[in-house]
């Protein structure tokens, strides 16, 4: 059997258990047929003890952070509280029928990115979507759920 066979049969032992690992095997598969030149020179040994299941589920659980996180930051009321001098007492308020406030460190916009400018002000500095992606699947469906 050859290498890429042998991956893909790999791949395709992470049963669909959603979307997203769906998304992620299709993406691994055409991953690893891109670079069949590259894959050609890795040693067998090397192919065999290498983990594509949790190389797939990994994939899985971002894909579906990144959906998760785009959701609640269209379909959610958030205010950005900032602290010039302290950026590390940055807060989200979520507004819905409750206000929920979560403490966001160095969080310094929702939607933009970081510019160069808020690197020099303070290297720490991210946005939103890269807090949130920190955070685990069932602490982000929460905060979707929420109000």
């Amino acid at each position: 059997m050859d290498k890429l066979q042998y991956i893909i049969n790999e791949i395709n032992t992470v049963k669909n258990y959603n979307k997203h690992i769906k998304n992620a095997k299709r993406l691994k598969i055409v991953f690893y047929r891109g670079n069949l030149l590259k894959l050609d020179k890795i040693p067998k040994e090397t192919i065999l003890k290498h983990s594509f299941a949790s190389e797939v589920l990994s994939l899985g659980e971002m894909l579906e952070k990144k959906d998760i996180i785009s959701k609640i930051i269209m379909t959610k009321k958030i205010k950005l509280e900032t602290h010039a001098y302290a950026p590390e007492l940055n807060k989200l308020i979520i507004i819905g029928k409750s206000t929920n406030v979560i403490s966001a460190p160095n969080v310094v916009h929702i939607e933009k990115d970081v510019s160069v400018t808020d690197n020099l002000i303070n290297p720490s500095a991210i946005n939103l979507a890269t807090f949130l992606s920190k955070a685990s699947i069932p602490y982000l469906k929460n905060i979707l759920i929420l109000n």
